[in-house]
């Protein structure tokens, strides 16, 4: 009985300590942001920046159908990484920098997602782009 009481208490704590990107505060969501960008190796632009939408969206000037996007939430808690939607080769580095360090690329394109703990990395069925999003 004991077993099962501290099991329900720590339960959320399991969950919760499984993604790196809830409940930060406003610096470390910039700085990791900041480091998705950094990861991709691509130059990407800040587009637009809707807060009410809470949507942060990045542009390849190189390239503008490369748009990378995050998704995010702000409560009493903090800021909150939903999902994040990009190009398959942009995706991929942040996956493998932040969730998956021994991830296959050809493998993950060839099946269609890959998963890791809560979080899932997979090509979005309506047009070209990939998500990373958690479960």
């Amino acid at each position: 009985m004991k077993k099962i009481i501290t099991l329900l208490i720590f339960y959320p704590l399991i969950f919760t300590a499984q993604s790196p990107f809830i409940k930060l505060d406003s610096l470390k969501f910039h700085h990791i942001v900041r480091s998705f960008i950094q990861t991709t190796q691509i130059q990407y632009q800040e587009n637009k920046r809707d807060t009410d939408w809470n949507v942060c969206r990045f542009i390849n000037p190189n390239n503008e159908k490369d748009i990378l996007t995050i998704v995010f939430e702000r409560d009493h808690e903090g800021w909150n990484i939903l999902k994040i939607h990009g190009s398959y080769d942009s995706l991929f580095k942040i996956w493998k920098d932040s969730f998956n360090r021994v991830a296959d690329a050809k493998n993950i394109r060839q099946i269609g997602f890959a998963t890791k703990g809560r979080t899932r990395f997979d090509k979005n069925k309506e047009n070209e782009y990939w998500c990373i999003s958690s479960l």
